[in-house]
């Protein structure tokens, strides 16, 4: 069952990338891969490096929006977005989402998601992997003063708009997309919710609420993955669920160690916007392409002792699986504590989890994706 991958974006959803991942490390931390026409960072150093050069962008340059997109709802929206934007644009979406998340306390959102995993988790529905997805969602469209009504409704649209980010959607997936990314936008711009945009003379409302759309959007596929592989590594371990159980183990030292060990989001992108170089012999071409390999980095002995051991009780120092620089992800703690309140749930059900991740070592699979390790487990 376990092979190597073809490529590292085959690898995300591999059932172990990570010996293959630590090969690259040692042997081509930098390399051209001709299979996917763009360089590839495996190092902590250089992925470190990529994320942080001002001229690596997270856009080809002159493509601001992906050619099956553009023209379309979801394309603007797209285009909006603080995390696909670069200088002024960019600061000024961003400014903007750090104001909606300095309002949240952790608390409260790890409070919200306790209460949403009893009620999904207690329905056992035949779609059980789905709850990974629709926890986080119903959480952050609580936490927006979505009223409780439209929360559901809202969610759906969320994970159908999804489809627009990945390239591997189909025809009949980015047209339920468009209209999804439609009915978001004018549900916010019209204030769906207790926000309003911030006071901000660079901030259009439409790139506001195209925004919230995004905040919805990252949530769906970062911490639906931060969650199950969290359940997984709680599930193969029995004597750390018993500790976490007991009070003995904070869950937030299990959660951060599973998104460096096991990272939902394995790798991003960056496009050189002009010559850039890294280091000696470490050079990019202006408009070529480097895929950054988050989850190599982030078990890179350089980074930590004993980096293929998982614990709960490590300091955690660099590369968390949450990205870094400009475009580090804003709503990390949002989604460790949305993660924590989950898991706060089923640590008491240990069986349950004992025996969700049972199953899913027989038959391991994760979602279709070229970036996101989100497991189809059943809970």
């Amino acid at each position: 069952m376990k092979h190597d991958p073809h490529d590292p974006v085959q690898a995300a959803t591999a059932v172990d990338p990570y010996p293959y991942y630590a090969r690259l490390r040692t042997e081509r931390p930098w390399y051209f891969d001709e299979r996917l026409s763009s360089w590839v960072a495996a190092s902590a150093d250089l992925v470190e490096r990529a994320l942080q050069h001002p001229d690596l962008l997270v856009r080809p340059p002159g493509q601001p929006v992906p050619p099956a997109l553009q023209g379309t709802a979801a394309g603007a929206v797209f285009g909006r977005l603080a995390r696909m934007n670069e200088g002024v644009p960019h600061a000024a979406a961003r400014r903007a989402l750090r104001t909606v998340l300095a309002a949240w306390q952790p608390a409260e959102a790890r409070r919200l998601a306790a209460e949403q995993a009893s009620a999904v988790w207690a329905a056992r529905s035949a779609d059980d992997a789905q709850a990974l997805y629709r926890v986080p969602l119903l959480v952050m469209a609580q936490l927006l003063g979505v009223p409780d009504g439209d929360c559901p409704r809202v969610a759906r649209q969320v994970e159908a708009f999804v489809a627009c980010l990945s390239p591997l959607s189909g025809t009949a997936q980015l047209e339920a997309a468009q209209a999804a990314a439609a009915e978001l936008s004018g549900c916010f711009d019209r204030g769906l919710g207790d926000w309003a945009p911030p006071q901000d003379p660079g901030l259009a409302r439409e790139v506001f609420a195209a925004n919230l759309v995004g905040l919805l959007s990252q949530t769906c596929d970062a911490t639906a993955g931060l969650i199950g592989n969290t359940a997984l590594a709680l599930g193969r371990d029995a004597t750390l669920c018993a500790e976490v159980q007991a009070g003995r183990q904070p869950l937030d030292g299990v959660v951060a160690e599973v998104a460096r060990h096991d990272p939902s989001i394995q790798n991003t992108r960056r496009y050189a916007g002009r010559a850039v170089r890294l280091g000696a012999g470490v050079e990019m071409a202006a408009g070529e392409a480097v895929l950054v390999l988050l989850a190599a980095a982030n078990r890179d002995p350089a980074l930590h002792a004993q980096p293929e051991r998982f614990d709960a009780r490590r300091r955690q120092v660099g590369h968390d699986g949450f990205g870094s620089g400009r475009h580090r992800c804003p709503g990390s703690d949002l989604a460790a504590a949305m993660t924590c309140g989950a898991m706060a749930v089923l640590v008491q059900q240990p069986d349950r989890l004992c025996s969700a991740a049972a199953g899913f070592g027989k038959r391991p699979v994760y979602r279709p994706s070229v970036n996101a390790r989100i497991p189809l487990l059943t809970l």
